[in-house]
């Protein structure tokens, strides 16, 4: 049996990559996207501006490329709360879903800064709608075990839409900053919001009203 090896070369180029993104991130959390620039990460990260030129041309290069580590390192997370929410109610699901959300970009500061960019940058908002898609056929799945019971357009117009309120959540959870009062406000009014959004599409036991879904 032949094993696959990353060669030096290979592995130098990952690493400066991870260094890249890491750096990248710290800049985004500490300075916002106006802060974020080619010459500071270089700086930061000490090395060459020209030695990443092939990959990363601009600013907006780099979100793009933190959009997509967000979409890998966040669907651990999903499968691991889909894994126990066939043994809750999708209320309790969906609170669980805002938390973990909020952790998150506890953990990761650089969320909101991003959020914040797509907002503002036309050449990241094309991206960013596509992630929104992804999310919203991944977490339609999580829906489904809750008892989503739309199928076919609807189901996506639904599950996008829900999406759309997961985005917002965070970027309203970063705006607050360190407040804890206010986090907890946050995640409050929005698990009302969402709950309010899906109970009419939702067949499970834990409602008092069913809908009758073809």
């Amino acid at each position: 049996m032949v094993l696959s090896r990353e060669n030096p070369q290979q592995l130098r180029a990952k690493e400066r990559v991870d260094l890249v993104l890491r750096t990248t991130k710290d800049i985004l959390a500490e300075r916002g996207y106006s802060g974020l620039t080619l010459s500071a990460v270089c700086e930061r990260a000490k090395i060459k501006q020209t030695s990443i030129y092939r990959y990363w041309p601009n600013q907006t290069a780099l979100l793009v490329s933190l959009i997509s580590f967000f979409e890998e390192d966040y669907q651990s997370r999903i499968k691991a709360l889909e894994e126990v929410a066939f043994d809750l109610p999708w209320r309790e699901v969906q609170r669980r879903l805002l938390e973990g959300l909020a952790d998150y970009s506890i953990e990761n500061p650089w969320v909101y800064a991003g959020l914040a960019a797509v907002r503002g940058d036309p050449g990241v908002t094309a991206r960013h709608q596509q992630t929104l898609e992804f999310f919203a056929t991944r977490y339609a799945h999580l829906l489904k075990i809750g008892g989503f019971g739309v199928r076919g357009e609807e189901e996506a117009r639904i599950s996008f839409t829900y999406v759309l309120l997961l985005d917002s959540f965070m970027f309203a959870f970063g705006r607050v900053g360190n407040h804890k009062e206010k986090q907890i406000e946050v995640i409050e009014n929005f698990y009302d919001v969402v709950t309010s959004y899906l109970a009419p599409y939702m067949q499970s036991s834990d409602d008092t009203t069913l809908i009758a879904v073809s």
